[in-house]
């Protein structure tokens, strides 16, 4: 058994990816002396990571891992963050065409374990060649038995009701069809990842997702270990520019009332289309309470001038309407987990992106929910089967009316089925609050084994 360890990591190339296998890093170094991680990403992720790296462990590495360059794709835009969507298959793509970089860091830096991400089975089959063991680290596992059971038992309902999915939970790209066989290729490759890992990783715990990790390892026939939430510590950033913005949403914040605000975030890599805007806006207005919008576009905005020209006077003439002391309209970056935590903030409507999600568990606020795409559909379903949160009605993802999206404020607000949304979010939060955190202790000690095996 060598006295030294080391782990290569390669998330996917999104923000939200890249922290939660960051968060882990920290957490592996922390728990093992002996270790090492070799976190590797594309210099534009790495760029947002690098204060953290220097501030937490001087055994977490940073490598650069990069694309092909190619006209429409510049290395600004190797990850998802501000990335139009017409161009995700290509970064995929490029992604996808980047073995041979990862055989020179395989050979290069000798791990004893890669903990990959799930929409990348190239990397496990080329860590298999060199009988490198592998884990693969997924988000939400309740997406995740979804998608297990939808592969390995087609024909059958899925066991859990209350996460039952039909067409309007899904967003139609092209033809039904179409969306289908798309769907089809997704779960090949999540399934390949799956049986090629020696293990797999999820960021959960058992008291919110305990029966859809037992179905899950079931049906992949491996065992799953939780991580816990891992939520990392909040802190002020050293950029001057973020910490003035930080400042200027905490001072609107706090001049507000208690429970009397809403924060309205989609993450920092969905984009919501103009007439989604538009509705949104109109519910906000309509509900007359109090909120911060954090609105983002895609980076290269040339893709649809009239759209995105249309969206920035509607959040100018929304603002404008309702007045500072009423709604604050953000286009930059938000403190989101200093905003969460305010008592002045009274609930939090969310696309359901799953770092999202654990962040507004761990604050203790109501959520609504207004999913987007990808798992989030499923990730709104657990909030309103933990009683934390409701769900504002869609027909179809992206067809929702303003309307519904007020009368949702005024419920979670307002009702008395609002204040018992908010009571059992206060005792989730308490839960996490308060658990014995062995997850790390039990994954690393996995690790260990499966390396000392190999």
């Amino acid at each position: 058994m060598k006295s030294q360890l080391s782990v290569l990591m390669l998330p996917w190339l999104a923000h939200g990816h890249a922290n939660r296998y960051f968060e882990l890093a920290k957490r592996l170094t922390q728990e093992l002396s002996n270790l090492s991680v070799h976190f590797c990403s594309t210099p534009v992720i790495l760029n947002s990571l690098r204060n953290d790296a220097h501030q937490d462990s001087t055994r977490i590495s940073l490598v650069e891992f990069h694309l092909a360059e190619q006209a429409e794709l510049p290395s600004n835009l190797h990850t998802t963050k501000h990335l139009p969507p017409h161009l995700l298959p290509t970064l995929i793509q490029a992604f996808a065409e980047s073995e041979q970089t990862l055989v020179h860091l395989l050979d290069t830096l000798k791990p004893d374990l890669i903990i990959f991400d799930a929409f990348q089975p190239w990397a496990a089959k080329l860590a298999r060649q060199r009988n490198i063991p592998t884990a693969v680290y997924v988000g939400c596992t309740v997406a995740m038995s979804l998608a297990a059971h939808d592969y390995f038992e087609p024909s059958k309902e899925f066991p859990f009701t209350a996460i039952k999915l039909t067409q309007e939970n899904r967003r139609q790209r092209t033809s039904p069809a179409e969306d289908q066989q798309h769907y089809q290729n997704f779960l090949e490759q999540v399934a390949l990842c799956w049986q090629l890992s020696d293990f797999v990783i999820s960021r959960s715990f058992c008291e919110i997702e305990s029966k859809y990790i037992n179905y899950f390892s079931t049906l992949i026939g491996k065992e799953v270990f939780p991580t816990g939430p891992l939520i990392p510590d909040v802190r002020i950033s050293t950029s001057t520019v973020i910490s003035q913005d930080a400042d200027k949403v905490m001072h609107w914040l706090e001049q507000r009332e208690r429970r009397s605000v809403v924060f309205v975030s989609f993450g920092g890599e969905c984009f919501m289309p103009y007439k989604e805007m538009e509705q949104l806006a109109h519910g906000l207005e309509l509900s007359g309470t109090s909120f911060i919008w954090v609105a983002r576009f895609p980076e290269n905005a040339k893709m649809d001038e009239a759209n995105y020209t249309s969206a920035k006077a509607l959040l100018h003439g929304l603002a404008d309407r309702v007045g500072p002391q009423k709604g604050l309209v953000v286009t930059s970056w938000a403190p989101q987990r200093q905003i969460l935590l305010h008592g002045n903030l009274g609930c939090f409507l969310t696309h359901c992106g799953w770092s999202s999600v654990i962040e507004g568990m761990e604050a203790g606020v109501p959520m609504l929910a207004l999913p987007m795409d990808w798992d989030q559909p499923v990730n709104a379903k657990l909030i309103v089967e933990l009683g934390i949160g409701i769900e504002i009605p869609q027909h179809g993802l992206g067809n929702f009316k303003g309307e519904d999206v007020a009368a949702c404020i005024k419920q979670i607000l307002q009702s008395e089925q609002g204040e018992k949304v908010r009571r059992n979010a206060e005792d989730l939060a308490g839960v996490i609050r308060n658990r014995q955190d062995d997850d790390i202790r039990i994954l690393a000690d996995k690790i260990v084994g499966v390396v000392k095996e190999r």
